[in-house]
């Protein structure tokens, strides 16, 4: 009864912990299960003290940095005997309530980064089923690896420690043992949208014939804008004895994370483009490629932005016929980014005049 008791408070208090978090998509509640192997610190070969080991658990991560998780372990310890070098076996299981820091969060804040560190630290309840039972402590580092918006790839390793005789022998003040998992998150209420296929969808903005004159005018004056906005054309017209035309278009095309060819969906930017400047043989088009700055090396987000570059400049010339040269590639040097929204950077800005 005892150890029922102790189980039922300690999913009482994740589950009361949980329920005070702010339900937000960007940090959902999430179910994890694993299967991997544990050593148990004995007087017998190594090879001898390994056992199965799985843990199945739920939590959730109320900011990017900070989570809670109640997890369930065991399966399966080994001890060795001093006297004769061998080991048996005996069963055990676990319930903790685990605290998590995303490691790599409070480093650097990035929604969609394909690799997250967390250190977790917990405390708990031990029940080896030879009768011992004991209050544990355990800390360790969990690899999540993203498969898609929905589910990580985890590999965990935690190191535990229990009382004396959680192995069947008084012979330490603490036993210790060790267990490495291998599993799957699930998030929910996330989707199962790609991690490297991601296509980041902004908001379109409306504007009426001035304020687009005004705004494209404000963007040649500004190398960062906080706003994103459909593809404009503009012409301001003065007269000099007669009609002098002005002529100038400008069009992003958006790309997901790690991606360097265009989508579908983006190929309206570019036929906008094409089109204009079919319409104005003599015009010419500068295409400058991006990348973000909360992902990758320097050198792969060079490369990202130089191959985005390049492949709209192919679009515009092999499928819309745009002469080669009357298209300027360039691509962003160092850190340089034209916006300072961080996942609004993996872009190509056209501009022709």
């Amino acid at each position: 009864m005892k150890f029922k008791a102790i189980i039922a408070s300690v999913a009482l208090a994740a589950f009361c912990m949980g329920a005070n978090a702010q339900e937000v998509k960007e940090n959902p509640w999430f179910i994890y299960g694993q299967l991997g192997a544990s050593y148990s610190m004995g007087d017998a070969q190594f090879g001898k003290l390994i056992a199965p080991q799985g843990a199945i658990g739920f939590g959730k991560f109320f900011n990017p940095v900070w989570g809670a998780r109640l997890s369930i372990s065991g399966w399966r310890g080994r001890v060795g005997s001093e006297i004769t070098d061998l080991a048996h076996g005996f069963y055990y299981g676990a319930a903790t309530v685990d605290g998590m820091m995303n490691l790599s969060q409070l480093i650097r804040k990035y929604p969609e980064r394909l690799f997250d560190m967390n250190v977790i630290v917990g405390i708990g309840f031990n029940r080896a089923f030879t009768n011992v039972s004991s209050f544990m402590g355990r800390a360790g580092l969990q690899g999540a690896f993203r498969l898609n918006d929905a589910l990580d790839f985890n590999v965990e390793l935690m190191a535990n420690g229990v009382s004396d005789r959680w192995n069947g022998r008084d012979d330490h003040s603490i036993d210790t043992y060790f267990n490495l998992g291998l599993g799957l998150t699930y998030k929910f209420g996330t989707g199962f949208k790609c991690a490297s296929c991601i296509s980041t969808e902004y908001p379109t903005k409306y504007y009426s014939e001035e304020d687009i004159n005004r705004l494209v005018n404000e963007l040649r004056e500004q190398k960062a804008v906080e706003y994103r906005t459909d593809t404009v054309v503009v012409r301001d017209t003065v007269t000099t004895g007669g009609e002098k035309v002005v002529r100038g278009i400008r069009g992003h095309v958006s790309f997901g994370l790690n991606q360097t060819s265009v989508a579908p969906a983006q190929e309206v930017n570019i036929i906008a483009i094409a089109d204009y400047m079919k319409q104005y043989p003599d015009a010419k088009a500068t295409i400058t490629g991006y990348a973000d700055n909360g992902t990758g090396t320097k050198a792969i987000n060079l490369r990202l932005a130089k191959q985005r570059a390049e492949s709209v400049a192919d679009v515009l010339v092999n499928k819309y016929g745009i002469e080669r040269g009357r298209l300027t590639v360039s691509s962003m040097k160092d850190r340089e980014q034209p916006f300072q929204t961080n996942d609004w950077n993996r872009v190509v800005i056209m501009i022709a005049d």
